[in-house]
C-alpha cells in the first residue's frame, strides 16, 4: 500500500497501466485470464496464461516508445514463425494500439509445456537434464542457424566498440558470415520437461556461437554447467564468431551487474575473461587501436 501523501513509484504506475492494458487485451480477444500477472524485465512486458475455447494459451504484452516501436524486435515473436526444427510458441493473433506517448502489443501465443530451467536468466544452481535435453538443444541450435533472414540483432560497431570499452582489444567484426540465432538465450527462456525454447523477438543474425556464448555467460556462476556447455559447444565457441560473441557477452553481463543485477556473477566473468584472453584471440584483431 502507498502511504497516504506519498506519490507512487514509477515502477508502481507503470505496473498499474500495464495491468490495465492486460485487461483490453483479454476483452479485445475474447479471452479468459487464468492466475496471476507475470511481468517481465524491467517491467517490459505483461503475461500470463489465458483460455479461449476451452484450450490454455500465453498472453503477452509489450510497451515503447511510438519512436521504438518498429524494427526487428517489435515483430520478432511473430517473425518467428519462419523457423522450423526448433519447439516454440507460435503467435495464433495480435493486437496493437496506441495510449499517449506508448505503443502496446498484445500477442497470443501457444502455452508451452513445462517449465522454464531457472527462474533468473543467470544460472544460480544446476538443473537436473539428461542427454537428451542437451541433444535438443544441439539440434535447435542447428535448424535455427539454417534459417534463412534479413533480421539483425546485434550492431556490429556497437560490438566493436564494448570490446574496446571493456578490455582494449580492437577488433574487425564482420558480419557477413552470421547466421540466424535467438539472441536472449539464458536459462530463463529454456525449457525442460519437456525441452523447449521461449521469447523470440531478439532473434535474427549474429556471430557464429553467439546463442552458445549467451548461454555460457549465464552459466558460469555454476561451474559444471559452465563446463558442459563448454564441451558441448566446443567448436562455436572456439570459432572466431564465437571468441567475439563471449567477449561481447561478457561487456552486457558487467553492464547489468553494474546496474545492480546478478552482480555474483561478476567475478566468475572476470576469471572467464582472462582465461579467454590468455588462450587466443579472434584472427580479424586490427593491428593499431582505434579512437571511438
Amino acid at each position: 500500500m502507498i502511504p497516504v501523501g506519498a506519490a507512487p513509484s514509477i515502477s508502481t504506475l507503470l505496473r498499474t497501466v500495464l495491468r490495465m492494458a492486460h485487461t483490453r487485451a483479454v476483452t479485445e480477444l475474447g479471452l479468459l485470464s487464468l492466475g496471476r500477472v507475470r511481468f517481465g524485465w524491467r517491467d517490459r512486458s505483461i503475461g500470463s496464461v489465458v483460455e479461449r475455447a476451452g484450450t490454455r494459451l500465453w498472453l503477452r504484452i509489450v510497451w515503447a516508445r511510438r519512436e521504438q516501436a518498429r524494427g526487428d524486435w517489435w515483430m520478432g515473436n511473430h517473425e518467428a514463425s519462419a523457423i522450423t526444427g526448433v519447439p516454440k510458441p507460435r503467435v495464433l493473433d495480435a493486437r496493437a494500439w496506441e495510449e499517449g506517448p506508448l505503443v502496446y502489443r498484445a500477442e497470443l501465443m501457444t502455452l508451452l509445456p513445462g517449465r522454464a530451467c531457472a527462474p533468473t536468466a543467470v544460472l544460480e544452481r544446476a538443473p537436473a537434464l539428461d542427454d537428451e535435453w542437451w541433444s535438443r538443444l544441439d539440434r535447435s541450435l542447428e535448424a535455427l542457424s539454417e534459417t534463412p533472414t534479413d533480421r539483425r540483432i546485434l550492431d556490429p560497431e556497437i560490438m566493436r566498440r564494448r570490446i574496446g570499452v571493456f578490455f582494449g582489444i580492437d577488433l574487425d567484426i564482420d558480419p557477413e558470415r552470421w547466421t540466424a540465432s535467438h539472441g536472449d538465450l539464458h536459462w530463463n527462456n529454456i525449457h525442460r520437461d519437456p525441452f523447449s525454447i521461449a521469447d523470440w523477438e531478439a532473434w535474427g543474425r549474429a556471430p557464429r556461437g553467439y546463442d552458445a556464448a549467451f548461454l555460457l555467460g549465464h552459466s558460469l556462476a555454476v561451474p559444471q554447467v559452465a563446463e558442459q556447455v563448454t564441451r558441448r559447444f566446443r567448436d562455436d565457441l572456439d570459432s572466431d564468431g564465437g571468441i567475439v560473441s563471449q567477449l561481447y557477452v561478457m561487456t552486457k553481463l558487467l553492464t547489468r551487474a553494474d546496474a545492480g543485477e546478478h552482480a555474483h556473477v561478476v567475478p566468475f566473468v572476470h576469471r572467464h575473461v582472462a582465461r579467454l584472453l590468455g588462450t587466443r584471440m579472434p584472427v580479424d584483431r586490427r593491428s593499431s587501436a582505434r579512437t571511438t
